[in-house]
């Protein structure tokens, strides 16, 4: 069953406390999201919706008990990542090794406006070094962001360089990255190891550019992905059915390209 249905490349474990995290003015039922206190409420919810496999990321540190037992318990349904401070060093490094051999963490989310730095700062590169041994992605937000912080930081361009000095690092570019989508499709068709997830961003707020090159020189670069709870996966898949997506696309944009990028499941 998870086979035919979609694979969502970014969950956020906010879900298991309710709390809009400030994105109100953005979302405005975001408080209203369902709660699962269960790992199999959250895979049948999960299931009813239409979507079989989840990148379910570990927000705050009380999250990663739930998280690391949905994934023993499902373990072809729910794949765990983990927020990553990379200006903690090497003690947040240590946490890295710890939730990768705990809680089955296999992605680092590094979101560059929580700390002010573009992914081309050094205080990164311990991180993607790590991310390279264990042979994991790294996932980091693109464009101007929802929490009311300096934007900067998230122009894609950054990712350019980072690609170029790191080629071993698959790197998965999140929130489709307005106002700079150019830059976005430029950068991700320069490397072949730079992806786009398609979250936070309701598919209807897309943009022909981006369905454009979903279906030409991304059909194997975009995953399908919500960021739950911002956006709730019946509106976002609801939305797809009516975007001009070829069929012979479709697969590989939402689950297809998601398996290969985060090599789950094995």
């Amino acid at each position: 069953m998870p086979d035919q249905l979609a694979f969502d490349a970014l969950v956020n474990s906010a879900f298991l406390s309710p709390d809009s995290g400030g994105l109100n003015y953005l979302f405005k039922d975001i408080g209203a999201r369902p709660s699962f206190e269960d790992p199999e409420q959250y895979v049948q919810y999960l299931e009813e919706a239409g979507v079989g496999r989840s990148v379910v990321s570990i927000m705050q540190p009380e999250h990663a008990a739930w998280v690391g037992e949905a994934h023993r318990r499902f373990p072809d349904r729910v794949l765990p990542a983990m927020i990553v401070d990379p200006t903690k060093g090497m003690p947040e490094l240590r946490r890295v090794i710890e939730y990768y051999d705990r809680y089955g963490v296999r992605c680092l989310r590094m979101p560059p406006f929580r700390y002010e730095k573009p992914p081309t700062d050094r205080i990164y590169w311990p991180f993607y070094a790590k991310a390279i041994e264990l042979d994991i992605p790294v996932s980091m937000n693109i464009g101007m962001p929802g929490p009311r912080r300096p934007g900067w930081v998230q122009n894609p361009i950054y990712h350019d360089e980072v690609a170029f000095h790191w080629p071993e690092l698959r790197i998965i570019m999140t929130h489709v990255g307005q106002p700079w989508i150019d830059e976005m499709i430029s950068t991700i068709t320069h490397w072949d190891n730079i992806y786009l997830a398609t979250t936070s961003v309701a598919p209807k707020y897309w943009g022909d550019a981006v369905v454009q090159f979903i279906n030409t020189r991304g059909r194997d670069k975009v995953m399908f992905g919500t960021e739950f709870p911002t956006i709730p996966w019946q509106r976002a898949l609801s939305e797809i059915a009516e975007l001009p997506i070829r069929d012979e696309v479709r697969p590989l944009f939402l689950r297809e390209n998601a398996k290969k990028v985060y090599k789950w499941p094995a």
